[in-house]
């Protein structure tokens, strides 16, 4: 069985040489996405750790120290700081491919009209610029899955890391089989609400911005509805539903599972996981909504598992088997935000008792 034949993924009459896309060159994510990630770290250093000193997050530390304690191991510790700083690193790339991405875009007729992503396939030119905006990208999606072993863990880490490996299979398949232009579609249209998420959970870990927590989170949710739940799915996955076979091979049944290219199902199917992984992303914000319009202020946008400011100020541990109040030291010296949940002493019928030392 030759898995690699090209009618299994092609068009009928078309052969792998017509193409204008090389599927050998997926190899250059690889390459790029270690060298990414080392991007990152200093890029965390040398810009984060600078803004969050002049913020006022570190306290009394010093700015080199801050620098090269992240520099050196602290970028894969589990702490506030670097949750922040994580944050600052996607809100930062998502901006940057975003706005690259409309500048690649913008004079391209696929982007006003998503027929133009099927009229003329396979046959499109990829040119320099959209080939760099595929690579980047891809290189980015491995550097999370990288990252994913020293991020701060959250609740929704396994829905995270099916989300990285279904975009890296969906943006390596539809390279191969020169699918491109609504490739590029479907990232410039997840990278809008990315940015709005991002800077939203930026304000949030500030306890003196609760009020523009709660814009950007109305800000967030409207782009969410309209690029992820209104876009993404009523105007991409219908037209790849719709339009594709008959602008592209008009005798083509997807519902027939005989019958070949069996490509185009393929990647039909990753788009619907898409979906299904925003619709749940969007049950956690309708939850949060929820909240705020009763608590008055915004919980963590799209992953409730972090605690923050007046939050993590109290919280149950258990010690000795019995479950205790923990209560954080404050001070007047303290930094903006805390940094960790080691500076805690349990209480107990209101007398404070000592952690016991860690082995």
């Amino acid at each position: 069985m030759d898995v690699w034949r090209a009618d299994r993924w092609l068009p009928r009459g078309v052969d792998w040489h017509q193409l204008p896309t090389n599927s050998s060159d997926l190899i250059y994510p690889l390459y790029f996405a270690v060298p990414l990630v080392a991007f990152r770290i200093f890029f965390e250093s040398f810009v984060g750790v600078p803004l969050g000193f002049a913020l006022g997050y570190y306290g009394n530390v010093s700015l080199l120290s801050a620098i090269f304690d992240h520099l050196f191991g602290g970028f894969a510790r589990q702490t506030r700081v670097k949750r922040i700083l994580e944050c600052f690193w996607r809100f930062s790339y998502y901006t940057f491919a975003f706005l690259y991405g409309c500048v690649v875009l913008w004079n391209k007729p696929w982007l006003w009209d998503v027929k133009q992503c099927w009229i003329g396939y396979p046959f499109h030119q990829v040119d320099d610029s959209v080939w760099w905006y595929y690579m980047i990208e891809t290189s980015f999606y491995y550097s999370l899955l990288i990252a994913s072993f020293f991020d701060v863990k959250r609740s929704d880490f396994w829905q995270l890391i099916i989300h990285h490996l279904v975009t890296i299979g969906l943006l390596s398949s539809s390279f191969t089989i020169n699918f491109v232009r609504v490739g590029t579609l479907v990232l410039i249209s997840h990278d809008v609400a990315d940015i709005l998420l991002e800077f939203g959970k930026l304000t949030r870990y500030d306890r003196n911005l609760k009020a523009v927590t709660n814009v950007c989170f109305v800000v967030f949710l409207t782009g969410w509805i309209v690029t992820r739940l209104g876009y993404y799915p009523l105007v991409l996955v219908r037209s790849a539903l719709f339009d594709a076979a008959g602008l592209i091979q008009p005798d083509y049944n997807l519902l027939d599972f005989t019958q070949v290219p069996y490509a185009p199902r393929v990647i039909i199917a990753m788009l619907f996981i898409l979906l299904l992984l925003h619709i749940f992303w969007t049950v956690i914000i309708m939850k949060i909504v929820v909240k705020t319009v009763t608590e008055g202020e915004a919980g963590d946008l799209r992953s409730d598992s972090e605690l923050s400011g007046d939050e993590a100020k109290t919280k149950l541990v258990k010690q000795n088997g019995k479950k205790v109040l923990v209560k954080r030291r404050s001070s007047a010296k303290s930094s903006k935000c805390d940094e960790s949940d080691s500076d805690a002493e349990p209480v107990q019928n209101g007398v404070k008792h000592r952690r016991p030392r860690r082995e």
